[in-house]
């Protein structure tokens, strides 16, 4: 298709073609278009060659050129191309633009997020396909610097931009909210505030406000800033400073803006809680609050020796790893990997207590002599306050067969609240997975009550949760950390009620919201899990079920999805199976999960339907539990009833070998008639699924890396 002389010009001047630089050459500059769509590039670049040459460098043909050139990847012709466009149009969005991606290119983040402000701010009611492309690598590139709000805020605004006739942005959005390592508050769709009715400052406001709407969000902020000079303590205007410093990446600014906002009088305590969350959760500050994973070398004399001392010793526990995989790049790996212990493991753990439960004081691995190096032990321990203690446990244990006077190496850092709240248990092969759950529960309890509120906390002053409850000034930042900590505890699954820690600090507790007047679009995801859902209406909750499913906020998700089922009306606008396998998905734990198959497997069965899908996803949970008799009475079920049906033998098949108990290779179950059930094995425990395992963080078996942040080319 010709271009049309009456289609805005290239340029990005706003004009059509036939009033604008290429109205001459429309002819010539359609062909370099047709180059560039059949992806012909090269060819392309020559043209504009030749046609800058016989008409000079008109802005039109920069463009062009810029655009090719940076899609070749050559970099510093159009640095110079993008140069000589910007030199004849300072403000040209698209000049701007392209100079944007450009930067994106040269990890100028900074320099990118400038010029696409640039850009957006000299919008004159047309949007160039290059402004919104750069709009897009900016939001990629944030990503892979991993800031999630800048990167979702400029999601956001392409996504609105495009409407339906680009659906990358929503996709890319979606991929991001269902990772469970973003936090919920980065995942929240933050709203501009509407300006106070009867203030003086109103016109000021709205215009700031307008300019933010046509995402010239650095014009708008500064705007904002002369307001807030001119007019201090305005929640309106801090909260809108806030969100739009947090999407053109300036955290500092951000943290500065939403502390002010939260300690605001005429700001409700729930808002001014989550604003300081986000506060501290964003504060640059906050990320120095670590303690060292260290490397400790022993030089070994004897490894032989060494190897039976350690496995005859009842405070050293072998690791059940292969050797094979923790060898770094070039290296032999280790001769052997242990556990040092504190106590012997207790010889069974059907009635276990938990105080008789091992403590594991650090990872042993042992390396023999090499003609370049001595024989030795690296001996991997976190520097906190049991880092002297492990040292010399380990040096009690071995005695002469480790030289002291080790070297130590840090191989990292660990977030202190994490070294401080995660414990590290070698508990006895027999423990029940039930009476596992209950001593995880109980020490969970333990050290959330009394090692965190002890914990001196930098987001705190230095002082400790409960040195800072007692102080009038700190409370909404104690709050704060708290609400943080129960948002992480409910992302990895674990049960606790973080009420009790507020009481115990005196604080004021979260409690039950009546719906009434609540906005469904408006009300923060994480205040969702609050609401008294038996009141709210269809449509409300339909609307807020949509959007915690969006952002794959399990807790709320929960909430939502009991009253969903329990709802008659919402049978013809809603797929129950769906609301129940969200609940499987998001279930707080194996019990849990178990139950909502149950019901499940009921409500299929009133309604004369086939139970198998249900059985599949019990297989799965039990199997992660361990449950080895129950696992073989389900393959049994399923292979002899239900492997005919659609999916079954497929869905059987993978859930198998995701546990490693058929290989990939192995023929699908069901796929040959009179085929005997599979003998199902008991999954491996959790203390082997991982190097070293803790029962706040244990390794699905058969599971891969955790989820990278960066997921456009996740290179």
């Amino acid at each position: 298709m010709s271009l049309d002389p009456y289609q805005p010009c290239p340029c990005g001047s706003g004009n059509k073609i036939k009033f604008c630089c290429s109205k001459d050459i429309q002819a010539e500059l359609d062909k370099v278009i047709r180059a560039v769509q059949g992806e012909q590039r090269a060819s392309a670049l020559d043209h504009i060659h030749k046609l800058i040459a016989e008409k000079g460098p008109r802005n039109a043909l920069l463009a062009v050129k810029a655009d090719v050139q940076l899609s070749l990847g050559k970099f510093e012709e159009a640095d110079a191309t993008i140069d000589e466009f910007l030199a004849a149009s300072p403000d040209n969005p698209v000049a701007l633009s392209l100079s944007a991606i450009h930067a994106c290119s040269q990890d100028d983040l900074e320099g990118a997020i400038e010029d696409l402000q640039q850009a957006m701010e000299h919008l004159d009611g047309m949007l160039a396909p290059s402004v919104y492309s750069a709009i897009g690598v900016v939001a990629q590139t944030l990503l892979q610097a991993g800031d999630v709000l800048a990167a979702r805020g400029h999601l956001l605004m392409q996504a609105g931009l495009a409407g339906d006739q680009d659906e990358n942005p929503v996709r890319l959005l979606m991929r991001i909210n269902m990772l469970r390592e973003v936090p919920l508050l980065l995942k929240q769709d933050y709203m501009y505030a509407d300006c106070p009715e009867g203030v003086e400052w109103a016109d000021d406001f709205g215009a700031a406000k307008n300019l933010a709407l046509r995402g010239a969000w650095i014009a708008a902020c500064e705007a904002l800033d002369v307001l807030e000079v001119k007019y201090p303590g305005q929640a309106a205007i801090l909260r809108n400073i806030a969100i739009l410093s947090g999407w053109v990446g300036q955290r500092d600014e951000a943290v500065v803006a939403w502390k002010k906002y939260a300690r605001l009088k005429d700001v409700p305590l729930d808002d001014a809680v989550e604003a300081e969350a986000l506060a501290q959760l964003l504060d640059p500050a906050a990320e120095v609050d670590e303690v060292d994973s260290v490397t400790v070398i022993y030089t070994v004399p004897d490894t032989e020796k060494l190897m039976e001392l350690c496995l005859s010793d009842k405070r050293i526990s072998k690791m059940p790893v292969d050797l094979s995989q923790l060898s770094a790049e070039g290296e032999p790996p280790p001769k052997a990997a242990f556990w040092l212990l504190d106590k012997p493991v207790p010889e069974s753990g059907l009635e276990l207590a938990r105080e008789a439960i091992p403590n594991v004081l650090g990872e042993m691995y042992i390396f023999g002599k090499r003609t370049d190096r001595d024989a030795r032990i690296e001996f991997n321990i976190l520097r906190d306050e049991m880092f002297d203690a492990a040292k010399a446990a380990l040096t009690e244990a071995l005695g002469e067969f480790v030289i002291d006077s080790p070297l130590e190496e840090v191989a990292g850092q660990v977030p202190k609240v994490t070294a401080a709240l995660t414990w590290r248990w070698r508990l006895p092969d027999d423990t029940p997975p039930a009476r596992r759950r209950e001593l995880v529960a109980q020490q969970r309890g333990e050290v959330m009550l009394t090692r965190w509120p002890e914990l001196a906390l930098k987001t705190l002053g230095g002082k400790t949760p409960r040195q800072a409850a007692a102080d009038p000034k700190l409370k909404v930042p104690t709050l704060a950390a708290i609400l943080l900590l129960e948002l992480g505890s409910e992302q990895n699954g674990n049960e606790f009620d973080f009420n009790e820690l507020r009481k115990a600090l005196d604080l004021p507790t979260r409690d039950t919201i009546d719906p009434a007047g609540i906005d469904a679009l408006k009300i923060s995801i994480v205040k969702v899990p609050l609401l008294d859902v038996t009141k709210v209406s269809d449509e409300d909750l339909l609307m807020l079920y949509r959007r915690v499913v969006l952002k794959n906020a399990s807790k709320a998700i929960r909430h939502l999805a009991k009253e969903v089922l329990h709802r008659s009306s919402l049978n013809d606008k809603v797929d129950k199976n769906e609301t129940y396998d969200l609940l499987i998905r998001t279930a707080a734990g194996a019990n849990d999960a178990l139950s909502y198959v149950a019901d499940a497997k009921k409500t299929a069965a009133d309604a004369g339907q086939s139970p198998a899908r249900w059985l599949l996803a019990e297989l799965s949970i039990r199997l992660s539990t361990a449950d080895t008799a129950e696992c073989q009475k389900l393959v049994q079920i399923l292979q002899t009833r239900y492997i005919q049906e659609p999916g079954v033998a497929q869905g059987l098949y993978e859930i198998l070998v995701s546990y490693g108990i058929i290989s990939p290779d192995a023929m699908p179950p069901g796929s040959r008639r009179g085929a005997a059930p599979q003998k199902v094995a008991a999954p491996a425990t959790p203390e082997a699924a991982s190097k070293l395992w803790t029962p706040d963080a244990p390794a699905a078996a058969g599971g891969g890396e955790k989820s990278k942040l960066w997921i456009p080319g996740m290179d």
